[in-house]
């Protein structure tokens, strides 16, 4: 029940036609008293006259039951239900494959005599190790013997063969190293001056990425459902921190240091002036020609939830959950702002098998990097 102002008019006598906001309805009745209906079903109306003020009842039976509805409190917030949400699908590898697939054709007589030179190499390191110790034994014999004064007098023969002995295994000693050294195969990387000038320029380059605050190895990644996920995001990784720098492989016995990427679920990646060089081990690795190779680089735009490098830029915001238009998805309590950073991705791969990406904090460090890849792989290709 409630008091409204009501404009009515009657264009027939006993019948009268009332405007109000909710629509037009009729009454019908003599005096203050009249029935009436309208949008809102049959009632009984009373008045009085000569103010615009009037009483009405409803004659119509409640639909919610009799219980008086109560009106929403405008002040608390719509309360939206929880959705469900359903587990995440498993991602896809991002790896190498075996090193023994990886190697270019051309490449392939190289590494066969790196490997022949390498089992030389371990049974020589075996060989020396055992007459080292065989030296120390009989060196500290005979010298007890030769400081004493007893045994070597009345043991002449033996003291005599004790000589012998310390005499061969130090020769023998000596052999081996001289063999050891000789059985290192020296990998001596005479290369023409223009590549030479790409290559240091890909060092240079290699050394300012290599100071980016985070390097990552992405190792999976899939296509997101932006729909169902609720999210900004167009692609779901996951990434290992990893580390860069200039150095050396045991594979290689050469002078130069060289860009290395450290490798979460796989063989390190060495980039020498002339070829690329995947180790797992050494008696597992690859080498690879650069123009075999594919280097892909592209700026990435990233939801980063778990840090925030100081080298990185910003380029833009969204929600842990969001709607289709960006806007957030109020269903989901604490939803909360994500900063969108820009990274730099680096893709190696070949036809052979190989498959490495890299998250790199510094963009433009890396794209950088990948400009002077690019040219010394020209370079190489050329021959200059």
């Amino acid at each position: 029940m409630a008091w409204r102002f009501r404009k009515s008019f009657s264009p027939l006598p006993g019948v009268r036609l009332t405007l109000s906001p909710s629509g037009i309805s009729t009454s019908v009745g003599v005096g203050p008293l009249r029935i009436g209906t309208g949008p809102q079903g049959p009632s009984i109306r009373a008045s009085i006259p000569g103010t615009g003020l009037s009483f009405r009842q409803s004659l119509a039976p409640r639909r919610d039951g009799g219980r008086a509805s109560s009106p929403p409190d405008e002040r608390s917030p719509v309360q939206y239900p929880e959705p469900f949400v359903l587990p995440d699908p498993p991602l896809e590898d991002i790896k190498s494959s075996g090193s023994e697939a990886l190697t270019t054709p051309g490449l392939a007589d190289f590494k066969c005599l790196l490997e022949k030179a390498r089992r030389q190499h371990d049974e020589i390191v075996h060989e020396l190790s055992h007459w080292r110790a065989q030296e120390l034994v009989a060196v500290c014999k005979h010298t007890k013997w030769r400081n004493g004064w007893l045994f070597r007098r009345l043991f002449k023969q033996r003291f005599q063969k004790l000589y012998e002995m310390a005499e061969e295994s130090m020769a023998r000693r000596a052999e081996l190293e001289e063999q050891e050294r000789l059985s290192r195969l020296q990998t001596q990387l005479n290369i023409p001056d223009g590549v030479k000038q790409a290559f240091h320029r890909l060092c240079d380059e290699f050394s300012i990425m290599s100071r980016s605050h985070y390097v990552w190895d992405t190792i999976g990644q899939r296509s997101t459902d932006r729909v169902a996920e609720r999210t900004a995001a167009t692609r779901t990784i996951d990434r290992k921190p990893v580390g860069l720098q200039l150095g050396r492989c045991e594979v290689i016995d050469s002078a130069w240091d060289v860009p290395h990427f450290e490798n979460a679920n796989g063989g390190d990646i060495y980039f020498y002036p002339a070829f690329v060089l995947y180790f797992v081990t050494p008696d597992s690795f690859a080498l690879l020609e650069y123009s075999e190779i594919k280097l892909r680089f592209e700026f990435t735009k990233f939801i980063e939830e778990e840090v925030t490098p100081s080298d990185s830029r910003v380029v833009g915001i969204t929600w842990a959950k969001t709607n289709k238009n960006g806007t957030p998805d109020k269903r989901f309590k604490d939803n909360y702002q994500i900063d969108v950073l820009q990274y730099g991705t680096i893709a190696i791969s070949s036809a052979t098998g190989m498959n490495e990406e890299y998250m790199i904090s510094n963009s433009e460090s890396a794209h950088n990097f990948a400009e002077a890849w690019q040219s010394l792989a020209s370079a190489v290709q050329a021959g200059l």
